[in-house]
């Protein structure tokens, strides 16, 4: 690590482990603590109108998002990066065997493509730690912990956050990516960007009208209970008959707000996914398919709840002959659940 020109050693880093972008803040950076404090305040508001839905671990989790300084005492500096994942590349691959001809088909977010981004992230952060030195204390954090990673990204100067909740770059090109924090005991020189934005999200407004369930509103924090990610991956109940029609034909996540925000994405990258493969192949053979990938978060249960609803909104005879039969031979109660519930 080289100090005296730390922020071009830094740049040089983060591309050595494959970031996009990479920014260095202070824990005691007073613009930190402020936007903190006003983060910890709407989140605060937001929970309190259960727009989270059955995801109780955010509300489990804010007493530390909301106070970094205990939840990280150690730390005086944390380095924020991006990564792609190959979110969006055209070249990315997926474990999903190649559905046949004529299969019922239903969709996995092209995010879910390569390996699961909470293991790249890791990966990359646990490298930048090595290149740090041998007497830096760090923990990474990807997504999983009780950070606001989106905040942290923009006071970084990384980029801005849209009316999808998602952090909005600067740059053109493939710019959909995933964050990572790595709070370190080192004090380190600051590397602050300025998001040269082209213009303004409510200028916009294009995710907010491509999304198919109104969880998304200008200018309005979204409501989780609708949004077609939420309903697939998070809501690990039953669906009703509103959510599940709302899903349409996704499994896993939804494309519709992140294609359409510029760069627009002119490639189907959705991850098709033969829906009688998924409910009647061993469960066993599901789990190594989705081991190491996003997916595997979700689990195959859920997958195959989230399968009955989508062959549901299909209504024709060949998907109630599948239903049927899931209906006999499925062990899964929630499953019999979902099919006899509309």
């Amino acid at each position: 690590m080289n100090r005296d020109n730390f922020s071009d050693w830094l740049v040089d880093a983060s591309r050595e482990i494959g970031a996009h972008s990479i920014a260095c803040i202070r824990m005691d950076n007073p613009i930190l603590r402020q936007r903190i404090e006003e983060n910890n305040t709407q989140v605060a508001d937001w929970l309190k109108l259960g727009m989270h839905g059955e995801m109780g671990y955010l509300e489990r989790m804010l007493p530390e998002k909301s106070n970094p300084w205990i939840t990280f005492p150690f730390a005086k500096s944390v380095l924020v990066l991006t990564f792609s994942n190959c979110w969006g590349d055209p070249s990315a691959t997926h474990p999903f065997p190649v559905p046949v001809n004529d299969a019922l088909l239903g969709y996995i977010s092209a995010y879910a493509r390569e390996v699961d981004y909470h293991l790249t992230g890791q990966a990359m952060l646990s490298k930048l730690t090595e290149m740090l030195g041998k007497n830096i204390h760090a923990e990474a954090t990807v997504d999983t912990a009780a950070v606001y990673e989106r905040m942290f990204a923009t006071v970084g100067g990384l980029g801005v956050v849209g009316d999808n909740n998602l952090l909005r770059m600067s740059e053109s090109g493939n710019t959909r990516v995933f964050i990572g924090c790595l709070f370190v005991d080192a004090e380190l020189p600051e590397v602050i960007h300025e998001a040269q934005m082209p213009f303004d999200c409510t200028t916009c407004g294009a995710c907010v009208m491509n999304c198919p369930t109104g969880a998304l509103q200008l200018g309005q924090p979204i409501d989780a209970r609708k949004c077609i990610s939420y309903l697939t991956i998070e809501k690990r109940s039953s669906l009703s008959r509103d959510e599940g029609e709302s899903i349409g034909n996704w499994l896993f996540g939804c494309d519709d707000c992140t294609m359409v925000c510029p760069p627009r994405t002119v490639a189907d990258m959705r991850i098709p996914v033969d829906l009688e493969w998924l409910l009647k192949a061993p469960a066993s053979e599901i789990r190594r398919t989705i081991k190491g990938n996003a997916t595997a978060y979700a689990g195959v249960t859920q997958l195959r709840k989230n399968a009955v609803v989508v062959l549901r909104n299909m209504g024709t005879p060949r998907t109630q002959d599948l239903l049927s039969w899931v209906r006999e031979n499925t062990g899964s109660e929630l499953i019999r659940r979902q099919i006899d519930l509309w």
